[in-house]
């Protein structure tokens, strides 16, 4: 097949030499030049003669241009459908995108909903956590009190890092059935509600819920020492207020295409193949 990938981080960059040693075609546009892969000067030449068209994850950032921080090149999804592709791969599709592309008859596969996935991205999310945590401050997880905000599928995997490093991790949710599962993995539980009442116990926090959870109030009660990682995508942290009350606090967004992209890469290509064999989401 002919693929054209289009903007991205390192991950696309990965999933063309992906493609290419299962004996695809790949050419590329608003990314930055890659070893024994056409990198087309123009949009137009990239999307003539294609079979199918690789958009990142996330595939846009504002539901009008696709998302590609890597060359600062503004691609315009409008631009692109007017070449009527015949076949879309992307992450997190917007409902807005994918009702364009119901309407222009377009086929198209969002591959961050398959399970599959999701789960492993969630790994790598967590691998990624607790390597920053290492590398940001001058204490160890060993023997240091944890909180993970939400247990999801981050939550739950990121838990189990921490524990297994000689933390004891506190996880939070507002379901009362997930608490009881906390508790049932053998850790401690919180209702998220209280988040910012007993932040003061923990050296270590790691927020996954996208709920703006780490507010003025979460930092004040905050040791002057811990450690905050939020790596929710838009939870409305309040980065000004740990500024203020000297935290140290970072966003952590998008870490398996920064930490890990060939895995992540993997994982993304195996599922676009997957489903060019004829599988869907969570077969």
């Amino acid at each position: 097949m002919n693929f054209t990938i289009l903007g991205g981080d390192r991950r696309q960059s990965e999933i063309a030499q992906f493609l290419i040693a299962e004996n695809h075609n790949v050419c590329t546009f608003g990314l930055p030049s890659i070893n024994n892969v056409k990198n087309c000067d123009t949009l137009e030449e990239s999307l003539i003669n294609n079979d199918a068209l690789i958009l990142p994850l996330p595939a846009s950032t504002d539901g009008k241009t696709v998302n590609a921080p890597l060359t600062g090149d503004i691609i315009f999804i409008d631009n692109i459908l007017q070449y009527r592709p015949k076949l879309i791969f992307g992450g997190l599709i917007t409902n807005n995108l994918s009702e364009e592309f119901s309407n222009r008859n377009i086929e198209y596969y969002d591959y961050y909903k398959s399970e599959r996935l999701t789960v492993k991205n969630a790994v790598l999310t967590a691998e990624a956590a607790v390597a920053i945590a290492i590398n940001c401050t001058d204490f160890s997880i060993f023997e240091s009190k944890a909180l993970v905000i939400g247990y999801g599928r981050i939550g739950k995997i990121l838990s189990r890092y921490l524990k297994d490093l000689g933390a004891d991790v506190t996880a939070t949710s507002r379901n009362i059935g997930v608490l009881a599962t906390i508790n049932a993995d053998n850790l401690k539980s919180e209702n998220t509600n209280r988040a910012s009442l007993i932040a003061g116990e923990f050296d270590y926090i790691f927020n996954t819920a996208p709920f703006p959870i780490l507010n003025r109030t979460f930092f004040k009660n905050c040791k002057k020492t811990a450690f905050v990682e939020d790596l929710a995508t838009n939870s409305g942290i309040d980065m000004a207020s740990a500024k203020e009350y000297e935290i140290n606090a970072g966003i952590y967004s998008g870490l398996p295409g920064k930490h890990s992209p060939k895995k992540a890469a993997k994982y993304i290509a195996d599922e676009i193949i997957y489903y060019l064999k004829g599988g869907k989401n969570n077969d």
